[in-house]
């Protein structure tokens, strides 16, 4: 232990400083592995350009236009909401920032009912930009979706040369009990993007901060349905009737790869087999809404047809 005397002719804030390091210097260490925790528990990054789109209750998006020439945005994990916080917060913001609040375009839609809240928008943005996505209090993602627009061809033989525009992760604060997406984009890009959130109970919300892109694909199925052993004919039964398909044996036998691919975690193999999925069932864009009408069917069935019910889902959104 180091005597305060001595250091005196410092001035009074660095004497403070000083004084307590000196005097608590045994237990620096607690407080500076708590300083840490508390700066894990935030995702900060640093952007020019921010679009935080907000769902509210009712459904009704608010936009949240950001721009700087360079400022700090943080996702706040590990507290909840003071009166000094805006409007989008667990989102805060450090820098000297223009926030231009307005309306969505027509391009952005939500749809809200008892089987959730299905979002939907396309984009157009220039590289560097930060999309926020905050949903409602208790709702989380359940199926995410993207859908990319043409390329127009350059090079030769029309071929068009793209590598990934962007990344993008889930973060959560479970003290708020709030849930965003973030799209990070490193390319200027258009593409389109479809999700279906679920309202879950306080104990069910997640409790880790953020779920990382390595941990997500175009399509998010529920875990509790991967508990299915396998997908029988029978279980096709309604989208034999609804559809008229006489054939269903493509389809129980690509939903029982799909079912086998979502387990063992083969992401890519997984996208692939709801795409074919896609093929055999959407006939037509008229079927769509049939699809809609198949998974609510679904949804009071066992296990095997719930999971059959979140396929349908999925390709009718």
């Amino acid at each position: 232990m180091v005597s305060h005397k001595g250091n005196q002719e410092k001035n009074d804030s660095f004497e403070s400083k000083r004084y307590i390091y000196i005097y608590i210097e045994d237990i620096y260490v607690i407080v500076h592995i708590y300083l840490s925790w508390q700066a894990a528990k935030k995702a900060t990054m640093i952007t020019r350009l921010m679009v935080i789109q907000k769902i509210v209750e009712n459904g009704e998006v608010e936009i949240y236009q950001i721009s700087s020439d360079n400022f700090q945005w943080t996702f706040e994990c590990g507290r909840t909401k003071v009166d000094s916080d805006a409007e989008y917060f667990p989102f805060t913001l450090n820098g000297n920032v223009s926030v231009l609040k307005r309306i969505p375009g027509a391009e952005t839609k939500t749809y809200l009912n008892d089987n959730g809240l299905t979002f939907c928008d396309d984009y157009g943005v220039p590289g560097g930009t930060v999309i926020g996505i905050l949903f409602p209090k208790n709702y989380i993602p359940d199926i995410t979706k993207f859908k990319d627009k043409p390329f127009i061809p350059v090079g030769s033989a029309g071929q068009v040369i793209s590598r990934p525009p962007g990344q993008f992760e889930i973060l959560y604060n479970s003290l708020s009990k709030q849930c965003a997406i973030i799209f990070h984009m490193h390319e200027s890009i258009c593409f389109g993007f479809k999700s279906i959130s679920k309202k879950v109970n306080d104990e069910d919300f997640p409790n880790n901060g953020n779920r990382i892109a390595d941990e997500l694909f175009d399509v998010t199925l529920s875990s509790e349905f991967l508990n299915v052993d396998s997908i029988k004919t029978e279980d096709l039964k309604l989208i034999n009737e609804t559809l008229n398909q006489e054939d269903i044996t493509d389809v129980t036998n690509t939903l029982n790869e799909l079912l086998d691919a979502l387990k063992s975690g083969h992401k890519e193999k997984s996208k692939s087999l709801l795409s074919k999925v896609s093929t055999l069932l959407l006939g037509g864009v008229s079927l769509a809404s049939g699809l809609t009408k198949i998974a609510d069917s679904y949804k009071n069935g066992d296990s095997a047809q719930q999971f059959i019910g979140r396929v349908m889902e999925y390709i009718s959104l």
